[in-house]
């Protein structure tokens, strides 16, 4: 029979082992070591191994420097998400309610005031004889009233 026979490490197998004997993350370890024995089994050459293992290293301790950070900023989102919602409706839904109808209103009134100067162009152009009828509109409400009115048949503000 034969003498058994023990195969020294190479240097790339020695480093991996001296490497995975250093403190790491140990959510990683089982993955890195894979890796790592991978790149001995493609002959990647000592270099190559260690600059991929810095790197790993370097990655993890960023993520792990940057948890503390991303629960901060979770735990503020869920704050500011919490103060803007009541029963089920965003405060800002109803800030954005308020908003729209407010400029629906000053949409509408800029839309009577360009029909007024449409008008008053039209009298302009036809020297007075454009056979419409001439109509107030009351400055307070904007209801339409007739053009000898001297107060509004709505709000009887005058006009």
């Amino acid at each position: 029979m034969g003498l058994l026979s023990t195969k020294e490490k190479t240097e790339e197998e020695k480093l991996v082992s001296d490497l995975l004997r250093r403190p790491i993350d140990s959510s990683i370890r089982g993955a890195l070591k894979n890796s790592l024995q991978k790149m001995v089994k493609e002959g990647k050459s000592v270099g190559e191994i260690e600059a991929f293992y810095q790197e790993t290293v370097a990655k993890t301790q960023f993520i792990e420097k940057r948890r503390e950070e991303y629960i901060r900023e979770a735990k503020l989102a869920d704050k500011v998400y919490k103060a803007y919602v009541t029963d089920g409706i965003s405060r800002l839904e109803k800030v954005n309610g308020r908003f729209l109808a407010s400029q629906s209103i000053k949409t509408d009134i800029l839309i009577e005031q360009n029909n007024r100067i449409i008008e008053l162009l039209e009298l302009m152009v036809n020297n007075g004889n454009n056979n419409l009828p001439v109509v107030a509109f009351c400055p307070e409400c904007g209801t339409e009233n007739d053009s000898h009115a001297e107060f509004c048949s709505e709000c009887g503000n005058q006009l």
